[in-house]
């Protein structure tokens, strides 16, 4: 376990550095932003593996689920990296996930959710993860954005046209992702009435309006774009909104539950 701990962060970290060079200094992509956070990446997921394998894969807490979100993301953010319109917070990605393997590794693995009581709340809780993933991507293309139109409104591209991606690849990259993640979470809602009991019960209820809350936000946020064609600050900004909603959903009620109320 400490082996594959040292190897996960040194492979992430060194992923960072190299992908953060090959943006200042605007060379095309080596075989090295391929197959060292892929390597990364693997010894993320056997580590993953083998932490939930102690506990024989009965609990889930806020570390594995924030640790489950770096692999995701790191993966997602590997995939698109290989395409026109990269994300310029990509290496802060995998400093991120090289963070939530310390925390993970660092926590009693037998304690959070338990997953050995329904097979339902597995399956709820990974497309939820997957959807959370997926809607944080989009977010950090939002947040591109946010930062392309401030650079371009102050006339400062020309000393950054080196490693900036075009605005409107980005923003296609924005909407496609916002448009996957608003769909999965619309499943793992729907997963959740179908799998839990009662999903507006004592611990459940604030989770539930947050994460609706969102939904219609970035659903909101679709509509406008697909059928009004409208775009611009105030829907990325929206979705930005949407975002802190669900995070506050996802692990705001995990810190209370896991940290807040254990001790």
């Amino acid at each position: 376990m400490t082996i594959l701990l040292l190897l996960s962060v040194a492979l992430y970290v060194l992923s960072a550095i190299l992908l953060w060079r090959n943006l200042v200094r605007a060379k095309p992509a080596s075989w090295t932003l391929l197959v060292v956070p892929l390597l990364a990446i693997l010894s993320h997921l056997a580590l993953l593996w083998g932490y939930l394998e102690t506990d024989h894969f009965d609990h889930l807490n806020i570390t594995t689920s924030l640790s489950t979100v770096a692999l995701l993301l790191a993966s997602l953010t590997l995939i698109r990296n290989r395409r026109a319109g990269g994300l310029l917070l990509s290496p802060i990605i995998y400093v991120f996930a090289a963070v939530s393997v310390i925390l993970m590794v660092v926590s009693p693995a037998n304690w959070g959710a338990q997953l050995s009581e329904a097979k339902g709340l597995v399956v709820h809780i990974l497309l939820s993860l997957l959807a959370y993933a997926v809607l944080m991507l989009a977010t950090l293309y939002a947040i591109q954005l946010l930062y392309l139109n401030y650079v371009l409104k102050h006339h400062r591209s020309q000393a950054l046209t080196g490693y900036l991606p075009p605005l409107m690849t980005v923003e296609r990259y924005f909407f496609r992702l916002l448009s996957a993640g608003t769909v999965l979470l619309a499943i793992a809602i729907i997963s959740g009435f179908i799998f839990l009991n009662d999903m507006f019960a004592q611990g459940q209820a604030h989770k539930t309006v947050l994460s609706l809350v969102a939904f219609v936000l970035y659903a909101v946020v679709i509509f406008l774009h697909q059928v009004k064609q409208a775009r611009g600050k105030t829907l990325v900004t929206t979705s930005v909104i949407a975002s802190v909603i669900l995070s506050l959903a996802y692990f705001g009620s995990r810190f209370v539950k896991d940290i807040i109320l254990s001790l």
